[in-house]
């Protein structure tokens, strides 16, 4: 029963993340959109080893408000696999001004 509760939790976060980026417009969500999670995904993901996010990452995130993500950290690693830590530390990894959520 344990497998259906994490699943069940996991698609209500998804669903959660999905309404808050629609309701974000064309921008997405804190302005990061569908291609930036699409260049930053190989970085982002549970378990990868890349040492530093690739520059298309790094130039498809250049606006994005990280500080405005930190009030949806605890979604990312329900939203495909995505290491919360990992995404967070892409400002300082992009010679963009780090990011220290509280």
């Amino acid at each position: 029963m344990a497998g259906g509760r994490k699943a069940t939790v996991s698609a209500v976060a998804l669903v959660a993340l999905l309404v808050v980026a629609a309701a974000a417009g064309a921008a997405g969500l804190c302005g990061i959109d569908q291609s930036a999670l699409t260049a930053c995904r190989s970085y982002c993901t549970v378990g990868s080893r890349e040492a530093r996010p690739k520059q298309a990452c790094c130039d498809a995130v250049a606006g994005a408000d990280f500080a405005c993500l930190c009030s949806y950290k605890y979604l990312l690693k329900s939203y495909n696999n995505i290491d919360p830590n990992r995404a967070m530390q892409i400002p300082g990894n992009c010679n963009m001004r780090p990011v220290s959520c509280k």
